[in-house]
């Protein structure tokens, strides 16, 4: 296997890449490929015939979401071993907001990312331990409506960001430990007028 390790984060700017990368079935495979792994054990994981899967891993790896990390061989055959190229895949956002996405491509974007947030929280929640303070670290959820001046809205927004980037430093710094893992997932919206 290769010693090479996912960068941290990859900007995706072409439209192309977004709606590749904006597939639940694709999205499950990266998920799936965050460490090295066979189309086999993917397709078993998602119960489905590895056959089906080959379109979609060509697709991610033609554009660079995942790459041949390795390969082995299993009864004659060669297999190889994919890993995902970054640990986070960003979306620029002046593509998000030009229209140049689908909607369906965004909403699958947008589904997979909450549906896992929904699904780890809760996971996370009843396996909370009865020894955490209150108010508790972990797991930890809040939702506020706020109104802001464009002055607070600036101020907040760099704090904000601020954190995002300490958070993303001390990710890389402890990748290679065994120190407990934790998911954030921020969602941050001006509310459209119903």
């Amino acid at each position: 296997m290769t010693t090479q390790q996912p960068q941290s984060d990859m900007y995706i700017r072409d439209v192309a890449t977004i709606r590749v990368l904006a597939d639940p079935r694709r999205l499950e495979i990266l998920r799936l490929m965050e460490e090295p792994t066979t189309v086999k054990v993917v397709a078993a994981a998602l119960e489905v015939p590895p056959a089906t899967l080959y379109y979609h891993v060509n697709l991610l790896a033609e554009h660079n979401l995942i790459r041949v990390v390795g390969h082995s061989i299993e009864t004659g055959i060669v297999e190889k071993h994919y890993q995902v190229t970054a640990r986070e895949f960003k979306l620029t956002n002046p593509l998000l907001t030009a229209g140049a996405v689908p909607d369906d491509a965004a909403d699958a974007i947008y589904a997979s990312l909450l549906d896992e947030t929904k699904s780890g929280f809760r996971l996370a929640f009843q396996q909370r331990s009865d020894d955490e303070p209150i108010p508790p670290r972990t797991p930890f959820l809040s939702k506020k409506a706020l109104r802001l001046s464009d002055d607070q809205l600036t101020e907040f927004h760099a704090r904000l960001d601020g954190l995002m980037q300490e958070t993303a430093r001390l990710a890389e710094q402890n990748l290679a430990t065994n120190e407990k893992r934790y998911e954030l997932t921020v969602v941050f919206y001006e509310k459209a007028e119903e």
